[in-house]
C-alpha cells in the first residue's frame, strides 16, 4: 500500500471508509472519532492510487480545516496537493461564479458584500423610507438574519420570512418593498451578499447544463466535511457536483445549526438521495473516558431521528460525571470558580479546563468572580476580526479602487474626512456615480473648498493607486497604509493594537496576486486573529463556538429549563430536539472531567425569585450514570416535562383571560387572543403575530 502505514495508524472502521471502491459513501462519524484523521487518509489514498490531485474536491465549513487536511495529506506523500480544490461551499460557488456568472448575467467586478455592508445597506433602505421608528418592523439585523434563513432554506421571501412572522398586512407590504429595494441595489451596483453565493451558483447550475457536465466530469471525487451541518442548498449544490463518487463525513447527533439554516434531514436522507450508500460507522472515541461516553450515548439514545451508535473508549476508567445543583446564581459562580482553583492548584492548566454554556451572557456573572480571583480567561465568541471598524475603513479603500462603483465603500471613506456627514458624503457619492471615469471622479472630490485639504490627501490617494493598475494586492494594501496610518489615532482607541492587525490584513495579503480575490475570501471567512503566544487562560464559550475542540475539564453551567435549553425550542419539538443534540456537543468535549451545574432560584424580571428545574435532558438520566450533588433533584417523568414551573402549584389560569395584556421574554409584548384551555393560551404578539403558549412553560407575566 505505498509508503503510508494505513495498517498501524487507523482502525478497522477508518481504514474501511478510506479503502472504500466508487460509488456514494456516508461515514457517520461519532464525537471524538478521528473524522479529520480519516478523510486525510482518504485523500492520501487517492492521490497515491493515481488520482490528480486537481480532480479531487474537498468541501469543508471552514478554509482553514482544508488547509489544515491538505498539509497533513502533504507531509504524508512528501509532494504538495495545492492542487486538490479545498476551500468552503461559498468559496467554491464564488470561484464558479467568477468564471462562469455572465451566462446567468453577473458581470465581473464580483463584489461580496459581508454582513456588516449589508445591514447598513438595509438599514439606509429603512431609514429612507422613515420606517426605523416603527416597532412593528425587524431592525435591519433581524432582517438579515430572518432573509438569509430563509434563502439557506431555499424559500422565496414571500412565502417564507413575511407569512411567518407577520400577519399584519401593512408590515406584510413594507418588508416586501424593502427586500425588493435590497435585491435591486445589489443588481444596480454589481454587488452579491453572502448568500447570493449559493442561491446564484444554484440558479446557474439549473440554468446552464453544459457547466454541470464539465465541472462533475472534472471532478473525479468529491468530499464533503460535517455533512450534518449542510442547508438545503448546500446538499443540492453537492448532487450536481458529483457523477456518483461521493464521500460525506458527519454525525447527525451534532447537528446543532438549524438557526443558520442548516438541515438536520439532509444527513438522514443522504442514502435515499444517492441509491446504493455504502454506510461506514465511526464509534471508537478517541477523546472521553468511558463514564462520560455512557452519559452521552444514554442522553442521546432519546433522540427521535438518528443513526443508531455507540461510543466506545481504550480508557475504560474514570471519574463519573457530576451534577451539582446549587441554590443560587452566585453559589453557582462560586462554585465553579472554586473546583476550576482546585484542579489548578493540582497541576491542570488553565488552558485545559473549560465553561460552557447556552448562550453569551449566561456568563456575565461567572466572569465577574473569575475576575475578583484573577483567574485568566478568554472568551471564545464577541467581534469577528475582519469585522473591526479599522479593518473595514482600511479595505473600504481597496475596494473602491478595485470596484469604483462600490458606494457603500466609498460613503465609509468618506465619512471618516472631519466634519464630513452622512448626508454630505451620500451627496458628493451621488454625483460621484454618474462619472465616467477615474480622471472625473477624482475631480468631483475637489468640488467642495472646505474640505479640500482633506480631499486633496484622498485624490493623492487615489491617484496613486490609478497609475499602478498592475500592482499586487500587497502593493495597493502598503500604499493605503501611508495615508490611512495618518487617520487612525484620531479615529480610535487603542491604536498600536489597531494598526498590529492591519499589519496581519497586510501579510495576509502576501499569499494574493489579485485584489478581487483577497476581498472575496475576506467576505466569504474571517481571518482568525492570532493569538501570538499562546497564554495559559481559561476558556469560557458557548457551546457553538466550542464543536470541534476538547478539554481536561468541562463544566456546563445554566442547566435549567429555560436556559438549556433554551425557552424557545419548548415551542417547536425540531428545535427541541436540536437543543439535546446541543448538549450531546457540549458533553462530548469533555476528555477527564465533567460537571453539570444548576442553581434552584433566579431572581425575575419585576422583584421575587423564580424556581428553576434541571433540564430535563439531565433528569432523565439513570442515577448510576452520573453522580448528583447538591439538593434533592426533581424526580422528572422523560415523558412529562417541566420548565419554569412556580414553587405553587397553579390549579387555576391566574388570570389570564381573553383581551388581557401580557409580556414575554422573547416575544415581548402581546394580548390574549382566546381563553386559555388545558393551560395553553393563544397570544397576538406585537411583532411576532399569534403563538401558543403553555402556562407552566412560556413565563407569561400580566402587562
Amino acid at each position: 500500500m505505498g509508503e503510508i502505514d494505513y495498517q498501524n495508524n487507523l482502525n478497522r472502521a477508518q481504514q474501511e471508509a478510506v479503502f472504500s471502491p466508487d460509488g456514494p459513501t456516508l461515514i457517520i462519524a461519532g464525537a471524538g472519532s478521528g473524522k479529520t484523521r480519516t478523510l486525510v487518509y482518504r485523500v492520501a489514498w487517492l492521490v497515491e492510487n493515481g488520482i490528480p490531485p486537481e480532480r479531487i474536491l474537498l468541501l469543508t465549513f471552514t478554509r482553514k480545516a482544508s488547509q489544515e487536511m491538505l498539509r497533513r495529506v502533504e507531509q504524508m506523500l512528501n509532494r504538495s496537493c495545492q492542487g486538490v480544490a479545498g476551500g468552503t461551499f461559498h468559496s467554491l460557488a464564488y470561484k464558479i461564479l467568477r468564471i462562469y456568472g455572465a451566462t446567468i448575467g453577473l458581470n465581473r467586478p464580483l463584489t461580496v458584500l459581508d454582513r456588516k455592508d449589508s445591514e447598513e445597506l438595509v438599514g439606509k433602505i429603512i431609514k429612507a423610507k422613515k420606517w426605523d421608528k416603527e416597532k412593528d418592523l425587524p431592525d435591519k439585523k433581524e432582517f438579515l438574519e430572518l432573509l438569509s434563513r430563509l434563502v439557506n432554506r431555499g424559500q422565496t421571501f414571500e412565502e417564507g420570512l413575511a407569512k411567518s412572522f407577520f400577519e399584519n398586512g401593512v408590515s406584510l407590504s413594507k418588508l416586501k418593498e424593502v427586500n425588493q429595494d435590497y435585491e435591486a441595489f445589489k443588481r444596480q451596483h454589481g454587488l452579491l451578499d453572502y448568500d447570493d453565493l449559493l442561491s446564484q451558483c444554484l440558479h446557474l447550475f439549473r440554468q446552464e447544463t453544459g457547466v454541470v457536465r464539465k465541472l462533475s466530469a472534472f471532478y473525479q471525487y468529491v468530499l464533503v466535511d460535517e455533512y450534518q451541518d449542510t442547508n438545503l442548498l448546500q446538499a443540492e449544490m453537492v448532487r450536481y457536483l458529483t457523477q456518483g463518487n461521493i464521500m460525506v463525513v458527519g454525525d447527525d447527533s451534532q447537528s446543532i445549526y438549524g438557526f443558520r439554516g442548516a438541515h438536520f434531514k439532509n444527513i438522514l436522507n443522504f442514502p435515499h438521495q444517492f441509491p446504493g450508500t455504502r454506510v461506514i460507522k465511526l464509534e471508537e472515541n478517541f477523546r472521553s473516558s468511558q463514564p462520560i461516553l455512557n452519559l452521552a450515548n444514554r442522553m442521546i439514545s432519546y433522540s427521535k431521528e438518528r443513526y443508531s451508535k455507540c461510543l466506545f473508549s481504550r480508557f475504560k476508567e474514570g471519574e463519573p460525571p457530576c451534577c451539582v445543583e446549587l441554590p443560587y446564581e452566585e453559589s453557582q459562580s462560586q462554585f465553579v470558580t472554586r473546583q476550576l482553583q482546585e484542579f489548578h492548584n493540582q497541576g491542570i492548566p488553565w488552558q485545559e479546563m473549560v465553561v460552557l454554556f447556552r448562550a453569551g451572557h449566561h456568563s456575565f456573572n461567572l466572569e465577574i468572580f473569575l475576575q475578583k480571583e484573577g483567574i485568566p480567561f478568554k472568551k471564545y465568541g464577541g467581534r469577528r476580526f475582519v469585522e473591526g471598524a479599522h479593518i473595514k475603513d482600511f479595505l473600504s479603500y481597496l475596494k473602491v479602487a478595485h470596484n469604483p462603483m462600490d458606494v457603500l465603500a466609498w460613503e465609509r471613506i468618506l465619512k471618516l474626512l472631519e466634519g464630513l456627514g452622512p448626508k454630505r458624503a451620500q451627496e458628493i457619492v451621488g454625483q460621484m456615480t454618474i462619472c465616467p471615469d477615474w480622471v472625473s471622479r477624482l475631480k468631483c472630490l475637489s468640488r467642495y473648498p472646505r474640505l479640500k485639504s482633506q480631499l486633496k490627501g484622498l485624490s493623492s490617494l487615489f491617484q496613486n493607486l490609478v497609475d499602478q493598475p498592475d500592482s499586487s494586492p500587497t502593493q495597493a494594501l502598503e500604499t493605503i497604509w501611508e495615508y490611512y496610518q495618518n487617520l487612525l489615532p484620531g479615529l480610535y482607541e487603542e491604536p498600536q493594537r489597531r494598526q498590529k492587525e492591519i499589519e496581519e490584513i497586510i501579510r495576509v495579503s502576501y499569499n494574493y496576486t489579485e485584489t478581487e480575490t483577497l476581498l472575496g475570501d475576506l467576505s466569504l471567512e474571517v481571518y482568525e486573529e492570532p493569538d501570538g503566544q499562546e497564554k495559559d487562560q481559561l476558556t469560557l464559550s458557548t457551546v457553538h463556538s466550542a464543536k470541534g475542540l476538547e478539554w481536561k475539564v468541562v463544566f456546563i453551567i445554566w442547566l435549567t429549563e429555560g436556559r438549556f435549553p433554551s425557552s424557545q425550542s419548548m415551542l417547536d419539538p425540531e428545535e427541541m430536539e436540536e437543543e439535546r443534540r446541543l448538549l450531546y456537543v457540549a458533553i462530548t468535549r469533555a476528555k477527564e472531567r465533567l460537571f453539570l451545574t444548576y442553581p434552584q432560584s433566579l431572581s425575575y424580571r419585576g422583584g421575587g425569585w423564580q424556581k428553576n428545574d434541571l433540564c430535563h435532558f439531565i433528569a432523565d438520566i439513570p442515577e448510576d450514570l452520573l453522580v448528583r450533588q447538591g439538593r434533592s433533584v426533581p424526580n422528572h417523568s422523560p415523558l412529562i416535562h417541566s420548565s419554569y414551573v412556580s414553587e405553587i402549584s397553579k390549579e387555576d389560569d391566574d388570570g389570564f383571560s381573553k383581551g388581557t395584556k401580557v409580556f414575554h421574554p422573547l416575544f415581548g409584548n402581546g394580548v390574549i387572543q382566546e381563553p386559555p384551555q388545558e393551560r395553553k393560551v393563544r397570544v397576538l404578539f406585537k411583532r411576532y403575530g399569534s403563538k401558543v403558549l403553555h402556562l407552566d412553560y412560556a413565563r407569561l407575566e400580566l402587562g
